[in-house]
Protein backbone atom coordinates (compact mmCIF):
# COMPACT_ATOMS: atom_id res chain seq x y z
CA UNK A 1 0.00 0.00 0.00
CA UNK A 2 2.74 2.29 1.23
CA UNK A 3 4.55 1.28 -2.14
CA UNK A 4 2.03 1.95 -4.41
CA UNK A 5 1.38 5.54 -2.59
CA UNK A 6 5.26 6.45 -2.91
CA UNK A 7 4.93 5.46 -6.95
CA UNK A 8 1.87 7.28 -7.30
CA UNK A 9 3.00 10.47 -5.22
CA UNK A 10 6.39 10.27 -7.48
CA UNK A 11 3.86 9.99 -10.76
CA UNK A 12 2.42 12.88 -9.78
CA UNK A 13 5.48 14.87 -8.69
CA UNK A 14 6.97 13.86 -12.29
CA UNK A 15 3.52 15.15 -14.01
CA UNK A 16 3.93 18.53 -12.45
CA UNK A 17 7.97 18.84 -12.86
CA UNK A 18 8.00 17.70 -17.13
CA UNK A 19 4.77 18.52 -18.22
CA UNK A 20 4.78 20.84 -21.03
CA UNK A 21 4.76 24.68 -19.42
CA UNK A 22 1.99 27.14 -20.30
CA UNK A 23 2.27 30.48 -21.71
CA UNK A 24 3.43 32.51 -19.67
CA UNK A 25 1.60 35.78 -18.81
CA UNK A 26 3.42 38.08 -21.05
CA UNK A 27 2.77 35.75 -24.19
CA UNK A 28 -0.67 34.25 -23.18
CA UNK A 29 -2.49 37.40 -24.53
CA UNK A 30 -0.87 39.44 -27.19
CA UNK A 31 -0.19 42.78 -25.84
CA UNK A 32 -2.90 45.83 -28.02
CA UNK A 33 -0.97 48.88 -29.65
CA UNK A 34 -2.66 51.03 -32.47
CA UNK A 35 0.08 52.32 -34.44
CA UNK A 36 0.18 55.11 -37.33
CA UNK A 37 1.24 54.72 -40.12
CA UNK A 38 2.66 57.88 -42.43
CA UNK A 39 3.57 57.69 -46.65
CA UNK A 40 3.76 55.39 -49.16
CA UNK A 41 6.90 54.33 -49.95
CA UNK A 42 9.45 51.07 -49.19
CA UNK A 43 10.64 53.46 -46.62
CA UNK A 44 7.37 52.89 -44.40
CA UNK A 45 6.84 49.78 -45.89
CA UNK A 46 8.17 47.95 -42.58
CA UNK A 47 5.36 47.33 -40.78
CA UNK A 48 3.45 45.61 -43.95
CA UNK A 49 6.51 43.00 -44.25
CA UNK A 50 6.13 42.88 -40.31
CA UNK A 51 2.14 42.21 -41.25
CA UNK A 52 2.82 39.77 -43.75
CA UNK A 53 5.16 37.48 -42.13
CA UNK A 54 3.33 37.59 -38.52
CA UNK A 55 6.75 38.99 -37.23
CA UNK A 56 3.90 41.04 -34.47
CA UNK A 57 2.33 37.69 -33.37
CA UNK A 58 5.68 36.43 -33.11
CA UNK A 59 6.64 38.92 -30.22
CA UNK A 60 3.67 38.78 -29.05
CA UNK A 61 1.73 41.68 -30.11
CA UNK A 62 -1.99 42.73 -31.36
CA UNK A 63 -1.23 45.49 -33.60
CA UNK A 64 -3.97 48.04 -35.46
CA UNK A 65 -2.10 49.90 -38.03
CA UNK A 66 -3.81 53.05 -38.83
CA UNK A 67 -3.29 55.04 -42.28
CA UNK A 68 -1.45 58.33 -40.72
CA UNK A 69 0.74 61.46 -41.30
CA UNK A 70 2.92 62.72 -39.15
CA UNK A 71 0.76 65.54 -37.83
CA UNK A 72 -2.20 63.67 -37.29
CA UNK A 73 -0.37 61.05 -35.42
CA UNK A 74 0.83 63.75 -33.29
CA UNK A 75 -2.81 64.65 -32.13
CA UNK A 76 -3.53 60.76 -31.83
CA UNK A 77 -0.96 60.41 -29.63
CA UNK A 78 -1.34 63.51 -27.30
CA UNK A 79 -5.12 62.70 -26.82
CA UNK A 80 -4.25 58.88 -25.61
CA UNK A 81 -6.06 56.61 -28.70
CA UNK A 82 -2.37 56.01 -30.62
CA UNK A 83 0.75 54.53 -29.33
CA UNK A 84 3.36 54.68 -31.90
CA UNK A 85 4.07 56.42 -35.29
CA UNK A 86 5.87 53.60 -37.76
CA UNK A 87 8.06 54.87 -40.71
CA UNK A 88 7.85 58.14 -39.33
CA UNK A 89 10.02 61.38 -39.76
CA UNK A 90 11.29 64.16 -37.16
CA UNK A 91 9.70 67.53 -38.01
CA UNK A 92 6.49 67.06 -36.24
CA UNK A 93 7.18 65.33 -33.26
CA UNK A 94 10.32 67.60 -32.96
CA UNK A 95 8.17 70.91 -33.58
CA UNK A 96 5.40 69.62 -30.98
CA UNK A 97 8.03 68.48 -27.97
CA UNK A 98 9.63 72.33 -28.82
CA UNK A 99 6.24 74.07 -28.34
CA UNK A 100 5.25 72.20 -24.93
CA UNK A 101 3.82 68.84 -26.08
CA UNK A 102 4.46 65.94 -23.01
CA UNK A 103 7.96 65.29 -25.05
CA UNK A 104 8.29 62.67 -28.44
CA UNK A 105 11.16 60.09 -28.90
CA UNK A 106 13.26 58.36 -31.22
CA UNK A 107 13.92 54.92 -30.71
CA UNK A 108 14.51 53.60 -34.05
CA UNK A 109 15.17 54.52 -37.22
CA UNK A 110 16.63 53.00 -40.54
CA UNK A 111 16.25 55.85 -43.77
CA UNK A 112 18.32 58.41 -42.93
CA UNK A 113 18.77 60.14 -45.91
CA UNK A 114 16.17 62.70 -47.67
CA UNK A 115 14.79 59.71 -49.95
CA UNK A 116 13.30 61.96 -52.54
CA UNK A 117 13.39 64.13 -55.89
CA UNK A 118 12.33 67.04 -57.22
CA UNK A 119 10.47 66.31 -60.50
CA UNK A 120 9.43 69.37 -62.76
CA UNK A 121 8.00 69.96 -66.05
CA UNK A 122 10.28 69.83 -69.07
CA UNK A 123 10.72 73.76 -69.53
CA UNK A 124 12.36 73.87 -65.95
CA UNK A 125 15.86 72.90 -66.42
CA UNK A 126 17.73 74.52 -63.48
CA UNK A 127 16.82 75.16 -60.19
CA UNK A 128 16.71 78.94 -60.06
CA UNK A 129 13.63 78.63 -63.37
CA UNK A 130 11.68 77.37 -59.75
CA UNK A 131 10.79 81.11 -58.81
CA UNK A 132 7.21 81.99 -59.46
CA UNK A 133 6.45 78.61 -60.16
CA UNK A 134 3.61 76.29 -57.69
CA UNK A 135 5.00 72.90 -56.45
CA UNK A 136 3.00 70.04 -55.12
CA UNK A 137 4.17 68.38 -51.69
CA UNK A 138 1.55 65.25 -51.61
CA UNK A 139 0.69 65.89 -48.41
CA UNK A 140 -0.10 68.14 -45.72
CA UNK A 141 2.09 70.73 -44.60
CA UNK A 142 4.17 70.16 -41.58
CA UNK A 143 4.71 66.35 -42.65
CA UNK A 144 8.03 64.71 -44.06
CA UNK A 145 7.62 65.77 -47.75
CA UNK A 146 6.87 69.47 -46.60
CA UNK A 147 9.68 69.74 -44.43
CA UNK A 148 12.02 68.23 -46.62
CA UNK A 149 11.10 70.42 -49.87
CA UNK A 150 11.40 73.92 -48.44
CA UNK A 151 14.83 72.61 -46.30
CA UNK A 152 16.61 71.38 -49.98
CA UNK A 153 14.83 74.96 -51.30
CA UNK A 154 16.62 76.57 -48.87
CA UNK A 155 19.66 75.21 -48.97
CA UNK A 156 20.02 76.31 -52.81
CA UNK A 157 19.07 79.87 -52.12
CA UNK A 158 15.24 79.27 -52.91
CA UNK A 159 12.85 80.99 -50.60
CA UNK A 160 9.74 78.84 -50.14
CA UNK A 161 7.70 80.96 -48.67
CA UNK A 162 8.05 83.90 -51.26
CA UNK A 163 10.08 82.57 -54.58
CA UNK A 164 7.57 79.81 -54.99
CA UNK A 165 4.15 78.67 -54.29
CA UNK A 166 3.48 75.36 -52.30
CA UNK A 167 0.13 73.39 -52.94
CA UNK A 168 -0.89 70.42 -49.93
CA UNK A 169 -3.52 67.80 -49.72
CA UNK A 170 -5.32 66.36 -46.44
CA UNK A 171 -3.21 63.12 -46.95
CA UNK A 172 0.24 61.91 -47.65
CA UNK A 173 -0.80 60.85 -51.68
CA UNK A 174 2.01 60.69 -54.19
CA UNK A 175 0.01 60.43 -56.93
CA UNK A 176 -2.13 63.81 -56.27
CA UNK A 177 1.36 65.61 -57.37
CA UNK A 178 1.59 63.28 -60.71
CA UNK A 179 -1.93 64.18 -61.38
CA UNK A 180 -1.75 68.15 -60.71
CA UNK A 181 1.66 68.27 -62.89
CA UNK A 182 -0.47 66.50 -65.88
CA UNK A 183 -3.36 69.09 -65.59
CA UNK A 184 -1.04 71.97 -65.29
CA UNK A 185 -1.70 73.06 -62.24
CA UNK A 186 1.16 72.39 -60.94
CA UNK A 187 4.81 73.12 -62.41
CA UNK A 188 7.08 70.62 -59.76
CA UNK A 189 6.63 68.70 -57.05
CA UNK A 190 8.78 66.09 -54.01
CA UNK A 191 8.60 62.38 -54.74
CA UNK A 192 9.81 59.23 -53.51
CA UNK A 193 10.78 56.08 -55.46
CA UNK A 194 9.29 54.78 -57.80
CA UNK A 195 6.86 57.77 -58.44
CA UNK A 196 10.07 59.72 -59.74
CA UNK A 197 10.69 56.88 -62.44
CA UNK A 198 6.72 57.16 -63.20
CA UNK A 199 7.06 60.47 -63.77
CA UNK A 200 10.21 60.88 -65.72
CA UNK A 201 8.48 58.16 -68.32
CA UNK A 202 5.52 60.90 -68.49
CA UNK A 203 8.15 63.11 -69.83
CA UNK A 204 8.86 65.48 -66.30
CA UNK A 205 12.94 65.70 -65.71
CA UNK A 206 14.23 65.31 -62.56
CA UNK A 207 15.62 68.56 -61.52
CA UNK A 208 17.08 67.73 -58.19
CA UNK A 209 17.86 64.07 -56.11
CA UNK A 210 17.77 65.25 -52.47
CA UNK A 211 20.16 62.03 -51.29
CA UNK A 212 22.88 63.80 -53.83
CA UNK A 213 23.20 66.62 -51.39
CA UNK A 214 24.47 64.51 -48.59
CA UNK A 215 22.46 65.32 -45.95
CA UNK A 216 21.82 63.55 -42.69
CA UNK A 217 17.89 63.46 -42.12
CA UNK A 218 16.26 61.27 -39.65
CA UNK A 219 13.16 59.65 -42.81
CA UNK A 220 11.53 56.48 -41.18
CA UNK A 221 11.44 55.49 -38.40
CA UNK A 222 9.49 54.63 -35.17
CA UNK A 223 8.01 58.10 -32.53
CA UNK A 224 6.06 57.80 -29.17
CA UNK A 225 5.72 59.65 -26.46
CA UNK A 226 8.76 58.89 -23.80
CA UNK A 227 6.11 58.49 -21.21
CA UNK A 228 5.03 55.64 -23.14
CA UNK A 229 8.85 54.14 -23.38
CA UNK A 230 8.28 54.47 -19.47
CA UNK A 231 5.37 53.04 -18.80
CA UNK A 232 5.18 50.09 -21.60
CA UNK A 233 9.01 49.26 -22.41
CA UNK A 234 8.34 45.39 -22.79
CA UNK A 235 5.72 46.91 -25.73
CA UNK A 236 8.32 49.15 -27.62
CA UNK A 237 11.05 46.35 -27.36
CA UNK A 238 8.62 43.79 -28.72
CA UNK A 239 7.49 46.48 -31.55
CA UNK A 240 11.47 47.02 -32.64
CA UNK A 241 12.15 43.31 -32.66
CA UNK A 242 9.55 43.09 -35.45
CA UNK A 243 10.47 45.77 -37.48
CA UNK A 244 13.60 44.61 -37.27
CA UNK A 245 13.34 41.05 -38.65
CA UNK A 246 11.43 43.10 -41.21
CA UNK A 247 14.49 44.99 -41.70
CA UNK A 248 16.58 41.70 -42.10
CA UNK A 249 13.84 40.35 -44.45
CA UNK A 250 13.93 43.31 -46.52
CA UNK A 251 17.69 42.71 -47.81
CA UNK A 252 17.79 38.67 -47.41
CA UNK A 253 14.00 38.33 -49.30
CA UNK A 254 14.45 40.45 -52.27
CA UNK A 255 11.94 38.75 -54.29
CA UNK A 256 9.61 38.61 -51.67
CA UNK A 257 10.09 41.88 -50.09
CA UNK A 258 9.07 43.34 -54.11
CA UNK A 259 5.62 40.96 -54.42
CA UNK A 260 5.43 42.78 -50.93
CA UNK A 261 6.30 46.17 -51.89
CA UNK A 262 4.76 46.15 -55.02
CA UNK A 263 1.15 45.75 -53.45
CA UNK A 264 1.22 48.14 -51.10
CA UNK A 265 2.51 51.17 -53.00
CA UNK A 266 0.17 49.56 -55.76
CA UNK A 267 3.24 49.97 -58.94
CA UNK A 268 4.57 47.74 -61.48
CA UNK A 269 6.87 45.46 -60.24
CA UNK A 270 9.62 46.77 -62.58
CA UNK A 271 8.87 50.48 -60.95
CA UNK A 272 8.92 48.36 -57.41
CA UNK A 273 12.42 46.89 -57.76
CA UNK A 274 13.74 49.88 -58.93
CA UNK A 275 12.14 51.74 -55.70
CA UNK A 276 13.65 48.43 -53.75
CA UNK A 277 17.39 48.63 -55.21
CA UNK A 278 16.99 52.21 -54.00
CA UNK A 279 16.28 51.92 -50.71
CA UNK A 280 18.26 49.30 -49.75
CA UNK A 281 21.42 51.34 -50.93
CA UNK A 282 20.28 54.14 -48.69
CA UNK A 283 18.92 52.18 -45.50
CA UNK A 284 20.15 51.09 -42.72
CA UNK A 285 20.95 47.59 -41.35
CA UNK A 286 21.07 48.83 -37.92
CA UNK A 287 18.36 51.06 -37.31
CA UNK A 288 20.00 52.70 -34.35
CA UNK A 289 18.87 56.49 -34.30
CA UNK A 290 21.45 59.27 -35.33
CA UNK A 291 21.77 62.19 -33.05
CA UNK A 292 23.11 64.17 -36.32
CA UNK A 293 20.01 63.45 -38.34
CA UNK A 294 17.93 65.14 -35.60
CA UNK A 295 20.14 68.03 -35.70
CA UNK A 296 19.71 68.26 -39.12
CA UNK A 297 15.39 68.60 -38.88
CA UNK A 298 15.60 71.55 -35.77
CA UNK A 299 17.50 73.10 -37.94
CA UNK A 300 14.87 73.02 -41.01
CA UNK A 301 11.61 73.96 -38.49
CA UNK A 302 13.93 76.64 -36.76
CA UNK A 303 12.92 79.42 -39.20
CA UNK A 304 9.00 78.66 -37.73
CA UNK A 305 9.80 77.24 -34.88
CA UNK A 306 12.69 79.40 -33.50
CA UNK A 307 13.14 77.77 -30.06
CA UNK A 308 14.63 75.09 -32.26
CA UNK A 309 18.19 76.63 -32.48
CA UNK A 310 18.17 75.99 -28.79
CA UNK A 311 17.45 72.29 -28.55
CA UNK A 312 19.62 69.38 -27.48
CA UNK A 313 19.22 67.12 -30.87
CA UNK A 314 20.12 63.95 -28.38
CA UNK A 315 16.86 64.80 -26.27
CA UNK A 316 14.79 63.74 -28.76
CA UNK A 317 16.21 59.99 -29.24
CA UNK A 318 16.57 57.06 -27.31
CA UNK A 319 19.16 54.19 -28.37
CA UNK A 320 18.83 51.58 -25.65
CA UNK A 321 16.59 49.43 -27.47
CA UNK A 322 18.29 49.13 -30.60
CA UNK A 323 21.63 48.85 -28.61
CA UNK A 324 19.84 45.86 -26.64
CA UNK A 325 18.77 44.37 -29.55
CA UNK A 326 22.20 44.91 -31.26
CA UNK A 327 23.62 42.89 -28.29
CA UNK A 328 21.27 40.40 -28.64
CA UNK A 329 22.61 39.74 -32.09
CA UNK A 330 19.80 40.91 -33.86
CA UNK A 331 21.82 43.19 -36.30
CA UNK A 332 24.54 40.71 -37.67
Amino acid sequence: MRAALRSATSLVLAIILFAPAGPSPARAQSRKMTVGQTGTNPGTALFFIAQKEKFFEKHGLDVNIIKSNTAAAVQAMLSGSMQMATGSGAAAFTTATIEGAPPFVLVSSWVNVFPYKVMAVKEITKVEDLKGKTGHIGAPFGTIPDTALRFALTKLKIDPDKDVKLVQIASANPATILASMDEGDVQFGILAAPFDRIAERRGYRTLLALPDLGIPWQQNGEWLQRSYLKSNRDNVVRFVQAISDAIKFYFQQKEKTINYLTEFIGSKPEDTEYAYQLFAKWADRDPRPRVETIRTTLEAIKKHTPKAASANPASFIDTSIVDQLAKEGYYK
